[in-house]
């Protein structure tokens, strides 16, 4: 049964059935002899139906790399539960860091007419690339978690990842640790800040540049870490750009009898769950996972009412824990 179908048994307009199934209001008549019908045949409107009449499916769609990362759960998580409460369904896209996957993705949103898109991350900036896909996303609202997207209506949420990873390592620096290593993750704009930072902090004393990059934060950043350890340059810090890297970092050392904290301090980054799961808990930089997906979905609905937005920058902090 369809709207058509109500319409004609209960001997009303289509229009009107519209109107009821968005809450509009219509005679008390009218009304009464619509639910008689939707009772008789236990009816449930259909979302495409209503959004036709609405022109808004209260569709959105989060894009993220990788739901084992613990800052893309959290954030995906953070916005579906604020979005949802305000009656928008949410479609999460784990893209696994493929570029033709995303695409493909994106191409299905599009069919789908989703009312905006939220991309978790500056990896997403590799559309960039693409000006057809950027042609086909052009009217829609994007909100960009620590990115940007080049069209003429994508809006971006920033944490300041560059001045969060300097303070880490400045902080390191005044307690006397000499020779601080920087353990990168990806290429991203992001991870590029992030690093920067550290090269900031470590030029303005006067200290060596140390860094080492991983492109996996599981099995390969175990044997990349590995290596790190067995290199023979000397360290007594380790500033990781993500939590899990750090992780892996304190089980290793704890395996080759390093005191964490006393000998050698380690500091991670996203200061996620893993940092009280950690032996011993873990100094992390707080990037303010859950306060920058509020502020994305903030910000796409109010691009959706038509509000005029700005780009936000939102500090990290700090999290001293037992690692540093």
């Amino acid at each position: 049964m369809n709207i058509y179908d109500i319409a004609r048994e209960a001997g009303v307009s289509i229009s009107t059935v519209s109107k009821y199934l968005n809450n509009k209001n219509i005679r008390p008549e009218l009304k009464e002899k619509i639910e008689y019908v939707i009772k008789k045949y236990n009816y449930v409107p259909s979302a495409v139906a209503q959004g036709l009449v609405s022109k808004s499916l209260k569709l959105i769609a989060v894009m993220v790399v990788d739901l084992q990362v613990s800052y893309y759960a959290a954030a995906a998580y953070t916005i579906d539960k604020t979005l949802s409460k305000l009656g928008y369904r949410v479609i999460i896209c784990n893209t696994l860091g493929d570029e033709e996957n995303s695409i493909r993705y994106l191409d299905s949103l599009m069919k789908l007419s989703v009312d905006g898109i939220i991309f978790i991350g500056s990896i997403f900036e590799f559309l960039n690339k693409y000006p057809k896909v950027l042609n086909k996303i052009d009217n829609i609202p994007i909100i960009c978690n620590n990115g940007h997207i080049n069209t003429k209506n994508s809006h971006s949420v920033y944490a300041d990842d560059r001045v969060g990873v300097y303070q880490a390592t400045e902080y390191l620096i005044k307690k006397g640790r000499k020779n601080i290593v920087y353990l990168k993750y990806l290429t991203t704009a992001s991870s590029n800040l992030k690093c920067q930072g550290y090269k900031d902090a470590i030029d303005k004393y006067g200290l060596k540049q140390t860094i080492y990059y991983t492109n996996d934060l599981m099995t390969a950043a175990y044997e990349d870490i590995k290596k790190m350890l067995e290199d023979g340059v000397a360290k007594d810090a380790i500033v990781c750009g993500e939590d899990l890297l750090a992780l892996s970092c304190i089980s290793q050392l704890s395996a080759l009898n390093y005191k964490i904290g006393v000998d050698i301090d380690v500091i991670g980054f996203n200061a996620s769950i893993f940092t009280d799961v950690s032996n011993p808990k873990m100094t992390s930089i707080d990037n303010k996972v859950e306060e920058t997906s509020v502020k994305c979905a903030d910000m796409l609905l109010d691009v959706l009412q038509g509000k005029e937005v700005k780009d936000i920058t939102i500090p990290c902090s700090l999290v001293i824990k037992d690692s540093a």
